[in-house]
């Protein structure tokens, strides 16, 4: 969140964003609040378009599961942080994706799914790895949190590959395969590589006739395999014509 490692997530941010403008293709951001306190003007000046989303990635990116014990921590991570990120853009905040996600997301947490609802939120992102914390996630598709209270709260499960587990991060990979594709030979370098690894998900999700496909990527780690996010953009021109892009808000 400072120096060096904040310039890149900012240039990454910038770079994604310029992709989907140029292709006027909608997109959420999920904004980790911390980042406001040293680049909300950068922030804002990228992103406060119309046609992006802008959503919470909680205050300062924890595993939010160590604390469903902690009232106080909670509403840090996920009341505050949204107010802090509604303050700065001016504008509201429904969605909220989990730091890490997990394989049942917040299924049987009854306590944190009513703290979310409360807080404003409507729909989540917390379905989001294999059986204990593994990569690449299920092809899981939205449900809604009725058996915890919420029925009018959404998860949209995340899909595949972290792209920073896919270019490097320490991370552990499922085997046998858990996608109906296969898995890159070896560990993608470039905008090509991790392009032909997360590409295959959208001729299947079209071909099975799947509600939703929802890659997870990071803009700093994008920054650091192209620098133009080349490999959004070559994902994005796949997806024209094939699927519906659509942000988070408008899937909910």
């Amino acid at each position: 969140y400072e120096g060096e490692k904040l310039d890149e997530c900012i240039a990454g941010v910038r770079a994604v964003a310029e992709v989907h403008l140029e292709r006027n293709a909608p997109a959420t951001f999920f904004i980790v609040a911390k980042l406001l306190d040293s680049a909300t003007a950068q922030l804002v000046e990228i992103l406060d378009q119309p046609i992006f989303e802008i959503a919470c990635h909680s205050y300062s990116h924890p595993d939010v599961k160590e604390y469903l014990n902690d009232e106080s921590r909670l509403r840090y991570e996920v009341v505050d942080s949204k107010k802090a990120i509604e303050d700065a853009f001016g504008r509201s905040v429904i969605g909220f994706t989990t730091p890490g996600g997990y394989e049942n997301g917040y299924m049987g947490e009854p306590r944190f799914v009513e703290l979310l609802w409360e807080s404003g939120y409507r729909y989540i992102r917390s379905v989001g790895c294999g059986p204990s914390l593994s990569m690449p996630a299920p092809l899981h598709q939205p449900f809604w949190y009725s058996n915890e209270g919420a029925p009018g709260l959404l998860e949209i499960p995340l899909h595949a590959w972290h792209d920073n587990t896919l270019t490097g991060q320490h991370g552990l990979v499922s085997w046998p395969p858990t996608l109906p594709w296969s898995y890159p030979s070896e560990m993608p370098t470039d905008a090509q590589g991790v392009y032909e690894a997360y590409a295959p998900g959208i001729d299947h999700t079209a071909e099975s006739g799947l509600a939703i496909y929802v890659p997870t990527f990071h803009p700093w780690s994008i920054y650091r395999i192209d620098q133009q996010a080349g490999q959004i953009a070559m994902l994005l021109d796949h997806a024209s014509g094939t699927l519906e892009i659509s942000s988070c808000v408008d899937v909910y």
